[in-house]
């Protein structure tokens, strides 16, 4: 194994180090659930002192790349589970694909009085019942997105905590109440683990998330589910594909 020189030309060490750690990941030289050279190898290694090697290093766990392990160091961790934003959302799919087992805890199920944001997304009359679902979804039994989903009372009146535990609420609605569902919009932002959050997902209060907030629709454009995703980001990631415009000659 070639050992990488660190250049001296304005560009932090720990910056440097953190490119090439990244490297070994994405060549696999660092596989999968391996763990890594401890931090004082790492220094004798590039021979730097401690800061910029444990600088680089938390950088890529704040990235998702690694994880500090109590007792075993620190591991490298698989793939991001990543979905096109062209996609229609299904998490069982998305996690499939990455050949693992999805799983879903239900938190609460509640039938409520629609709140005021939900009325507005769901364009419902005041005083209108919904039924409120807070879920956590898992991959290998590792907690990725706790979701909650707001369903019109009306859509599906006889829907059961068992069912709305089940992998797909989607084929639920087409396949026992007949409600096909034709397309959505997802809303995207950053946003910070607050203390429910942190604790259902396993993470540090105010770690970086990613909401996405979904309206989904049936024929008629009329809102049928809304819901709101908080994801670990460092588990978690969308993409899009652009293509440039045809220009004729």
């Amino acid at each position: 194994m070639a050992v990488a020189t660190l250049k001296h030309d304005g560009i932090p060490l720990y910056v440097q180090l953190e490119e090439i750690f990244a490297e070994r990941i994405a060549t696999a030289e660092w596989a999968v659930n391996e763990t890594i050279p401890n931090e004082l190898a790492l220094c004798k290694e590039f021979q730097v002192s401690r800061g910029p090697v444990r600088q680089a290093l938390d950088q890529l766990v704040r990235k998702g790349l690694l994880y500090r392990k109590q007792g075993k160091g620190t591991v490298v961790l698989p793939p991001k589970a990543e979905n096109h934003l062209s996609d229609f959302y299904s998490f069982t799919r998305l996690i499939e694909r990455r050949n693992k087992q999805p799983s879903i805890q239900l938190l609460s199920f509640e039938n409520v009085p629609a709140e005021k944001y939900a009325i507005s997304y769901l364009k419902l009359a005041a005083g209108s019942q919904i039924f409120k679902l807070r879920r956590l979804r898992l991959a290998d039994q590792e907690p990725l997105i706790v979701e909650t989903i707001y369903l019109p009372h009306d859509v599906c009146p006889d829907l059961s905590a068992a069912e709305a535990a089940g992998p797909s609420l989607y084929e639920l609605l087409r396949e026992r109440y007949s409600v096909n569902l034709v397309h959505s919009k997802h809303y995207f932002e950053p946003t910070v683990a607050n203390e429910f959050e942190a604790g259902v997902l396993g993470v540090n209060i105010n770690m970086p998330m990613l909401l996405m907030e979904t309206i989904t629709y049936t024929y008629g454009d009329l809102p049928i589910v809304f819901s709101k995703a908080v994801m670990r980001g460092d588990r978690v990631r969308y993409y899009v594909e652009l293509s440039a415009p045809v220009v004729s000659s």
